[in-house]
């Protein structure tokens, strides 16, 4: 007993160098509560300075340093590969956007809408963070549902940051929908150990009766929790609502880092179970994104308001992200690792657009933006936006388009290597959505750049040129798909 516990600890220790990256969030995080407890009057904006300059730090050593594990870590529980660094990557790039959102909102005097509580803010986004970092490592059920909730508690908080009665309701819509999507996943789990009497995803993979009803129900009830976190189909109801009431700089936080943490644990218990190669498995998942591309695109149609078209484009590319669950080759993973970046930027360019419309007009409302394409301060930003437009909508020469072109493609990898006609479909279907997509996405130019009206507003300076940075981002990416990939 003695020599087994002395080989869990030295298990323990030896895994201790690959984590340095969240041991060193959790001591920013930590930081953070001390500094906004010892200068509790004085004003903490820099808080987010150095949570951004951290995290920077972080990303330069995830790049450069960090390096791949053969072996499981924390006695089985975690796994370090490439795909889990790229992604940790990605998630500190989601809080760096985040605290620059928050930068330059606090300094804006005159908005409307003025944020305070810097702590408060950085201490929920940096536990978030922690989670989707252990969210993409996880190798066993209960890592992973702890992971699950550590992302999902400070999301439900930011919700009602605001504390009005609309952030407030749509807080409690939010932490109930998740609370029954967490005791979902959770039962499905439980399924899954009393069938294999394993909680580590290799040990589920030995099962010997993989097409049982009961081990295949179990496998569907575990993902329930991470296609809500996806925003996808039937896990899709609380998004419009959560969109529309909360903080801009949430909405933006929790529409990008929460998704990746879920998509890489999914794609990983799809793959490692072996799951992905079970036919019934598969059409849950193709069922569920066709369902999620049509709900998300036909609803957006007849949105007026930027925020809430922006909550049904997200259960939209929930969908293409199931859907890019199915194949295990290369290139789906490279498809949803791309598609994931994509995502991200276009995401965080819009909500920086739409936050700045709202602290000028008071609404974010299509027809306050007409006209103001043709105002002076949109030389460079105007057309910035267009770009992350038409890269959520997947057209040339923007990265969208080869995110959607790799998800398509691994479905035609699907139907060659399967002889399925139901692959085909669902990619002809696909492409039906983007159609579909252009009709409402298209509002926003043909606002932005409306004919005979010329509308006028400042955006703030600083953020109007991470707009920019973001658009040209989207460009290059397009061009040099390895500066990602």
């Amino acid at each position: 007993m003695g020599q087994d516990l002395s080989s869990k600890l030295s298990n323990i220790v030896e895994s201790l160098p690959f984590l340095a990256s969240e041991v060193g969030i959790a001591a920013l995080l930590i930081g953070v509560i001390l500094i906004d407890l010892i200068f509790a009057k004085r004003n903490k904006k820099y808080l987010y300075a150095i949570v951004g300059i951290g995290l920077i730090g972080d990303v330069t050593y995830l790049s450069l340093l960090a390096e791949e594990s053969v072996n499981k870590l924390m006695l089985f529980t975690l796994v370090q590969d490439n795909w889990s660094i790229k992604l940790r990557i990605l998630s500190d790039v989601c809080v760096i956007l985040l605290s620059i959102h928050l930068y330059f909102n606090s300094t804006n005097e005159s908005s409307k809408t003025k944020l305070s509580g810097e702590g408060e803010w950085m201490t929920m986004a940096l536990g978030l963070l922690i989670g989707a970092h252990v969210l993409t490592m996880a190798n066993d059920f209960i890592v992973a549902i702890l992971a699950l909730e550590l992302m999902s508690l400070p999301s439900y908080l930011l919700t009602a940051y605001k504390g009005d009665k609309k952030g407030v309701e749509a807080s409690i819509k939010y932490f109930l929908f998740g609370a029954v999507a967490t005791a979902i996943t959770i039962y499905g789990m439980s399924i899954m150990y009393g069938l294999t009497s394993t909680i580590d995803l290799q040990g589920i993979a030995s099962y010997n009766q993989p097409f049982s009803p009961l081990f295949i129900t179990g496998a569907i009830l575990v993902m329930m929790g991470f296609v809500f976190k996806l925003g996808g189909f039937p896990m899709h109801i609380w998004v419009p609502d959560v969109y529309q009431a909360a903080p801009i700089e949430s909405v933006a936080f929790f529409s990008t880092l929460p998704k990746i943490g879920a998509t890489v644990f999914l794609y990983r218990f799809l793959v490692e179970t072996t799951l992905i190669e079970n036919t019934y498995v598969n059409y849950f998942l193709l069922s569920t994104g066709v369902i999620s591309m049509f709900i998300g695109n036909l609803a957006a149609i007849f949105q007026n308001g930027m925020r809430r078209l922006m909550g049904y484009s997200t259960i939209a590319n929930a969908g293409l992200i199931v859907i890019a669950l199915l194949n295990k080759d290369e290139i789906a993973a490279n498809a949803l690792f791309y598609f994931l970046w994509v995502y991200v930027i276009a995401n965080y360019a819009m909500f920086y657009f739409i936050g700045e419309i709202e602290k000028e007009k008071g609404t974010d409302d299509l027809k306050q933006i007409e006209g103001l394409g043709w105002s002076n301060s949109a030389a460079l930003w105007g057309p910035a936006v267009i770009l992350a437009v038409v890269s959520l909508i997947g057209l040339p020469p923007l990265a969208g388009f080869t995110a959607k072109l790799l998800i398509f493609t691994s479905l035609w990898e699907l139907y060659n290597a399967n002889s399925n006609l139901i692959y085909i479909i669902v990619l002809f279907l696909g492409l039906l959505n983007t159609a579909i997509s252009l009709v409402y996405y298209l509002k926003i130019p043909f606002f932005l750049y409306r004919r005979n009206v010329k509308g006028h507003i400042h955006l703030n300076i600083a953020l109007s040129r991470f707009i920019v940075i973001l658009g040209v981002f989207l460009v290059l990416t397009f061009l040099i798909p390895s500066l990602i990939i």
